[in-house]
């Protein structure tokens, strides 16, 4: 129900699958890979965990999820447009924007950790993470990992 778009809900959602007891990191990364290779939202993984853990119904009722936070939010809105002339009030959102940041920074590392075999795996976060912040074409990105993999071998 925690809908922020994206992969933001990426940290609760694995906070409350190792509340579970559930294997979350290794869970999310199929979920995250199988999203990626099919057309949509980021945000469809969501649907692929719900089946993984729940089967036909668990993706319905994720489904639902998904789609209960945007219809939330138009209230949220109106409230927000009279509220946001207020110094405290444009405080409170910064610091829940950064805040999100943070979480979903530190579950991020942790499916890196989890999902890197090797060191030369370790490596290419960072990398990634620096292709990121210069803001570089993703086919860039692309284009590094298949030279790092080719000189690696099989």
């Amino acid at each position: 129900m925690i809908g922020f778009g994206g992969l933001s809900s990426l940290p609760v959602l694995r906070g409350q699958l190792l509340a579970a007891g559930l294997q979350a990191d290794a869970l999310l990364l199929q979920s995250l890979a199988v999203s990626n290779i099919t057309p949509g939202p980021n945000g469809l993984y969501v649907v692929v965990v719900g089946y993984f853990v729940g089967g036909p119904a668990g993706a319905a009722i994720a489904t639902v999820a998904i789609l209960l936070p945007p219809l939330l939010v138009l209230p949220l809105e109106r409230v927000r447009s009279r509220l946001i002339h207020l110094r405290r009030f444009r405080a409170t959102m910064v610091a829940l924007s950064l805040s999100v940041v943070a979480l979903l920074a530190l579950s991020s590392g942790s499916l890196v950790v989890h999902a890197s075999t090797d060191t030369v795996g370790m490596l290419m976060a960072p990398v990634g993470v620096v292709l990121l912040l210069l803001r570089v074409p993703p086919l860039v990105g692309v284009l590094v990992a298949l030279i790092a993999g080719a000189l690696m071998g099989p």
